[in-house]
């Protein structure tokens, strides 16, 4: 595929792209969540879920985030980085993580899904405003193990798909053209295990902010960005026509639960056409790009809020989706389910 940055085109501000170590191929990133009507009880089954991140197979890298769904309730999720799928299938497949997950409750207040995705690594890109070693925050390039040099690829429309080295040589065509999501009145999915075939050339994007260490831009990114960020996944979430199957806002949070002044967000895509056609051209978006140069135009000095992203497009089968005693608006659930266990 043509490469889409214009002739000429010099970035307007420097950028860093994660680059992985010689020989890495795939990586893993799982969210685990539980869902509940309180903080409360959410964050008790969670607990549970965070059992189970232990021993040599565990993952690398584990955050943590807050949110509330489209149905009001109370998520707390982990979010967990395997840099090799190898271990993580060998995680998975320990009988004390096996056992816990089959035996999670279908009846009760919380529900519990995961969705983990096995990433190849020519299908990912990342794009970071702060070096690593300047501005410490979450995601997949907080390892060492990671280099974090500059990019010349970005600041223009088309930019995250230049950055994905499989797009040089893929269209990265969605299995599913458009997302139309079932009504979540006619799926009895309360009381039941769900998991469902997940489309390939999905996109993933977690998208992320942290003011931890702002001094200059703090006041000015949460009274002027911020609320307009909000705003926006709030239209994803609420809005299948976008193409937009989940978006979830979290606040971040240490591993005890304390909030950190750190926010991201999460959200599948039907496909990457799909994000970049909200990118570029949703009303939504543009006045999330506009508030971001605004602020940094202001001229306080150098920019102290530190901005990141991971952007995926997975190919069919490497996706794991299933939810237990959920809301049938949550994640993939609006999606025709595949295979369904009934409560015993």
């Amino acid at each position: 595929m043509p490469r889409t940055a214009p002739p000429g085109h010099t970035p307007r501000f420097t950028a860093y792209s994660a680059r992985f170590p010689q020989g890495t191929d795939a990586f893993v990133f799982a969210q685990y969540g539980c869902q509940a009507p309180s903080r409360e009880e959410a964050e008790r089954g969670a607990a549970g879920l965070a059992t189970l991140f232990t021993g040599p197979d565990g993952p690398d890298l584990v955050d943590r985030g807050t949110f509330y769904d489209t149905a009001g309730t109370h998520n707390v999720t982990l979010l967990a980085y395997w840099y090799d799928p190898n271990g993580h299938r060998r995680w998975r497949e320990s009988e004390a993580v096996r056992a816990a997950w089959d035996g999670l409750p279908t009846q009760g207040p919380a529900g519990y899904w995961r969705e983990e995705s096995v990433i190849p690594v020519e299908r990912n890109e990342t794009l970071h405003t702060h070096r690593r070693e300047d501005y410490a925050t979450s995601g997949l390039s907080q390892s060492g193990a990671l280099e974090l040099p500059e990019t010349q690829v970005h600041d223009y429309w088309g930019a995250a798909r230049d950055r994905i080295a499989a797009s040089a040589t893929e269209a990265l065509e969605p299995a599913m053209p458009a997302f139309e999501p079932q009504d979540p009145g006619t799926q009895a999915t309360r009381g039941r295990r769900v998991s469902v075939d997940v489309p390939g050339n999905v996109a993933l994007i977690r998208t992320a902010q942290d003011w931890s260490a702002s001094t200059l831009y703090r006041e000015t990114y949460l009274a002027d960005v911020k609320p307009v960020k909000d705003r926006g996944v709030d239209f994803l979430a609420e809005n299948a026509g976008s193409g937009c199957i989940a978006a979830r806002n979290l606040t971040e949070e240490s591993a005890d639960g304390v909030p950190l002044d750190r926010a991201c967000t999460i959200a599948w895509f039907a496909s990457l056409e799909h994000l970049m056609t909200w990118c570029r051209s949703h009303r939504t978006h543009l006045d999330i790009y506009a508030s971001f140069f605004q602020m940094v135009g202001g001229g306080e000095g150098p920019l102290d809020v530190a901005f990141w992203h991971e952007v995926s497009v997975l190919p069919s089968g490497s996706v794991t989706a299933e939810y237990v005693n959920c809301d049938p608006r949550t994640g993939f659930l609006p999606l025709a389910a595949r295979s369904t266990t009934p409560t015993a």
